[in-house]
């Protein structure tokens, strides 16, 4: 099963991916590590619900402010793609034609596997790898407005979210804009870093965006190509999308 839903995670634009077992109410699903467990549920309960009241094999898409999702309807189950606004339908129908039947069969010889479940705390590395995507961002915005406005924009964001995320209290921002932890100091690390660090990333390119026309909040994903497999697994872009929306 895990296989089948990385082959659907491998489309450009997915975020994540629930399959739910209509006679056993059970989700297996491959998930970033922002959603909760109650976060799945409060997704798969309705789906699970529509599902069973529609009789046909049919596919549904959905379109929301900050992306889009494409629920699969079997007799025995229904999937779910969640995507970013990106997210290639086309593709993701290439892969699905396979790939839902190979889910039915899946269900019909009870070959199911461990499904990986959605992560608390933090991706990769924690607050260092946080760090590190703050840097990429800043460096990529370098040579489009100056090193001067990197650095005090940096020092803004952090400095205005501060009170709302304690954790930024242990960042410090260097003359040359590099963002690292204040020495002596392991701050806990709690659920909320990632999305510190997504809405500070988002504050900084909204300052960047008012005094250049090169820049702008919606560049996030060119500006962390270099890791964007592992930002995108991690669920910082679905969290940076909703910072954004609320900013």
């Amino acid at each position: 099963m895990d296989r089948i839903l990385q082959n659907i995670r491998s489309v450009h634009g997915v975020i994540g991916v629930i399959v739910i077992d209509k006679s056993r109410a059970l989700t297996y699903q491959l998930m970033p590590a922002s959603y909760s467990a109650d976060e799945v549920k409060a997704i798969a309960l309705p789906l699970l619900h529509l599902g069973k009241s529609i009789t046909t094999v049919a596919s549904i898409d959905f379109f929301y402010e900050s992306g889009v999702a494409r629920a699969y309807n079997k007799d025995d189950q229904i999937t779910v793609i969640i995507g970013r606004q990106d997210l290639n339908l086309n593709a993701l129908g290439v892969v699905c034609r396979e790939a839902i039947p190979a889910i039915s069969r899946k269900f019909a010889s009870g070959q199911l596997g461990v499904s990986v479940a959605p992560k608390t705390g933090q991706p990769d590395g924690g607050i260092e790898f946080l760090l590190k995507a703050i840097n990429i961002i800043a460096a990529n915005c370098l040579d489009k407005v100056g090193n001067y406005l990197v650095t005090r924009n940096l020092r803004r964001a952090k400095d205005e979210l501060a009170a709302q995320y304690p954790v930024l209290t242990h960042i410090s921002i260097d003359n040359n804009g590099v963002a690292s932890l204040i020495k002596g100091i392991t701050p806990q690390i709690g659920e909320a870093d990632m999305k510190a660090f997504a809405h500070m990333a988002n504050l900084f390119l909204s300052f960047c965006a008012k005094t250049s026309d090169k820049l702008k909040p919606d560049d996030i994903i060119n500006l962390t190509f270099e890791i964007k497999d592992k930002l995108d697994l991690a669920g910082f872009y679905h969290v940076y999308a909703d910072t954004q929306l609320k900013s």
